[in-house]
C-alpha cells in the first residue's frame, strides 16, 4: 500500500470515491487520442539512449530495444506470473479453514473483465504491476467505482513517473500526498476520500515515498556494451577478413621503366604512381573465384595477410562486459544463457536461481499488496464482508528429482521423531500432509528394530516397508 495507509484510514471519507481521477493516456502521452500501429525501427540505439535524460524513460527504450535488457525482462515478468489464487473468508474464521466459495466464484468473474484495455484481465494487470516495479520503481493502480457506489468498473494501471508528492499537513501531522498533472494543468489531488488510489514503491529510501529505479545501473553497462559492438564492429571488418599481401617487386619495374623516364625524378614518380594504380585496378576487378594473372612485376603472397601476428580475444572482452550487464540486470548466468561462458555446475544454477527466484518472490509480495487493496474496496461496494487472501503459485527453481528428495528426507525426519518419542503420529502427519490425524502408528516391531540398530536405517528403503499401520484410539496432537 501507500506511506501514509494507517493515517488513511482514520481521514478516509464516509462514502467511497467514484470515477477515475488518474489521467488517460498511459505512456503515450497525454491527449494522444489516436494510438497507430506503426513502430518506427531505431537505427542507431546507442546515440538515441545517450540523447534520452530520464533515466526511467531511458529503461523504457532499453527493454524495448536491447536484447540483454529484453531478455531480463522477460524474465522477471514471466516468472513472476506462475498464476495465483484468491481465497475470501468469514472475519470470525481466524484459521482460514472454509472458504467462501460463493464469493471466489463471484470474483473470478471480475477478475476477468479487469483490465478493459485488453482481453488478458487480472493476470495481464499483474504483469504491468511487475514491470512497473521492476522498470519504472513502484507499482500503482487506481480504482474506478460507477457512480452509484454499487460494482467497480475497472482497475487501471499508473506510471509512477506522472505522479508527484507534495509534504502537507493533515490532521497535524506532515505527510506526503499524491498528485497527478490532469490534462488540463491542474494538479489533481490522489489522497484516500479523493481517488481510489494504491501504492507500493519499490525498495523506497528512508523517508521517501518513491521508489527506486533498481533496473538503473545497468544504463552504464549498456552504453558501455553497445560502445565495445560498435568498436568490434570496426576491428572485426578490418582483422576478421583475410587479406593478400601484394608486393610491387621495384627492381623488376625500375628494369622495365622507358629510358626518358628513368633520366627525371618527376617522371619516375608519375610513372610509379600510374602502374600502382593500373596493378591495384586490376586487382580489384578480379572475382572472389578467379585466378590471378599478372606480370612478374608483382608477387603475390597468399600465406600471410597484412595483419596475420595480430589477434583480437572477443571472448574475454564479451565475459567482462556481461558480468557488468547482469549484476546492473539482476540477473543470473544461467538464466541469460551465459552459463557456459561462467563454468556454473548443476549444483550452482540451482543456488543462484534460487536466489533469483528469491528476488521475484519480493516483488510478488507488492502486487500481492495491491491486488488483497482492490479485493477489499471490491468487497466493500458490493457489501460483503470477507477477508481476501491473494496467494501468488511459487516459482518451482528445483526439478521434479530434487523435490522428491527433498520429501523424501522429510518423511525420514519424522519418522526418526516419533521413533525417538519426540512427537506422536498425528503432529507428523500435520507437518507432513497437513491433515489433522494419522491413519495409524508405527508397529512396535520397527520400533525395536530402530533401537537395536542403534537410531539409523541401515536402507533409506527399510522405513517406508517397515511402517505397518494400524487401526488406534485417535489422541490429541501434542505440541514438541
Amino acid at each position: 500500500m501507500w506511506p501514509f495507509d494507517r493515517l488513511a484510514k482514520r481521514t478516509r471519507a464516509p462514502s467511497t470515491p467514484t470515477g477515475r481521477q488518474t489521467v488517460v493516456g498511459g505512456s503515450s502521452g497525454y491527449g494522444r487520442k489516436t494510438l497507430s500501429p506503426y513502430r518506427s525501427r531505431t537505427t542507431d540505439v546507442l546515440e538515441t539512449l545517450r540523447m534520452i535524460g530520464d533515466e526511467a524513460q531511458a529503461l523504457d527504450f532499453a527493454r524495448k530495444k536491447i536484447p540483454d535488457l529484453s531478455m531480463a525482462n522477460w524474465n522477471f515478468v514471466r516468472m513472476a506470473n506462475q498464476g495465483h489464487e484468491m481465497a475470501f473468508y468469514a472475519l470470525d474464521d481466524k484459521e482460514r479453514k472454509n472458504r467462501l466459495r460463493d464469493i471466489e466464484r463471484e470474483w473470478r468473474d471480475f477478475a476477468s473483465r479487469v483490465n478493459s484495455i485488453s482481453n488478458a484481465g487480472l493476470d495481464g494487470l499483474i504483469d504491468m504491476l511487475h514491470y512497473s516495479g521492476y522498470f519504472l520503481g513502484a507499482q500503482a493502480v487506481e480504482v474506478e467505482v460507477n457512480d452509484d457506489r454499487a460494482d467497480i468498473i475497472d482497475v487501471h494501471p499508473v506510471i509512477p513517473q506522472t505522479i508527484e508528492w507534495e509534504l502537507e499537513e493533515r490532521n497535524g501531522r506532515q505527510v506526503y500526498i499524491p498528485y497527478q498533472q490532469g490534462q488540463v494543468g491542474k494538479k489533481v489531488s490522489l489522497e484516500p476520500g479523493k481517488a481510489n488510489f494504491f501504492w507500493v514503491p519499490t525498495d523506497p529510501d528512508i523517508d521517501d515515498p518513491r521508489g527506486n529505479l533498481v533496473m538503473a545501473p545497468v544504463l552504464q553497462s549498456i552504453d558501455f556494451q553497445l560502445q565495445i559492438m560498435n568498436d568490434l564492429q570496426a576491428v572485426l571488418h578490418r582483422q576478421g577478413w583475410p587479406r593478400n599481401d601484394i608486393e610491387i617487386v621495384m627492381e623488376r619495374m625500375m628494369a622495365s621503366m622507358p629510358p626518358d623516364v628513368k633520366g627525371n625524378a618527376k617522371k619516375q614518380v608519375d610513372w610509379l604512381t600510374e602502374q600502382y594504380s593500373r596493378i591495384k585496378s586490376m586487382l580489384d576487378t578480379v572475382e572472389p573465384d578467379s585466378d590471378y594473372i599478372h606480370f612478374d612485376d608483382v608477387k603475390i603472397n597468399m600465406t600471410q595477410g597484412a595483419n596475420a601476428g595480430r589477434s583480437l580475444d572477443v571472448r574475454a572482452i564479451d565475459e567482462l562486459v556481461s558480468v557488468q550487464v547482469l549484476n546492473g540486470s539482476k540477473q543470473m548466468g544461467i538464466v541469460t544463457n551465459r552459463v557456459g561462458s561462467t563454468g556454473e555446475t548443476e549444483s550452482w544454477g540451482s543456488i543462484t536461481l534460487k536466489v533469483f527466484t528469491d528476488g521475484i518472490a519480493s516483488m510478488q509480495r507488492g502486487s500481492k499488496r495491491l491486488i488483497e487493496e482492490v479485493a477489499r474496496l471490491w468487497l466493500r461496494v458490493k457489501g460483503i464482508q470477507a477477508v481476501p487472501v491473494f496467494t501468488h503459485n511459487p516459482v518451482n527453481w528445483e526439478n521434479e528429482e530434487q523435490r522428491a528428495q527433498v520429501r523424501l528426507l522429510q518423511q525420514q525426519f519424522w519418522a526418526i521423531a516419533q521413533l525417538m518419542g519426540w512427537c506422536d503420529a498425528d503432529y507428523a502427519a500435520k507437518e507432513m500432509l497437513k491433515v489433522d490425524r494419522a491413519a495409524g502408528e508405527i508397529s512396535p516391531q520397527v520400533r525395536v528394530s530402530f533401537s537395536a540398530g542403534g537410531g539409523e536405517f541401515s536402507d533409506s528403503n527399510q522405513l517406508p516397508g517397515g511402517l505397518q499401520q494400524k487401526n488406534r484410539r485417535l489422541r490429541p496432537v501434542k505440541n514438541l
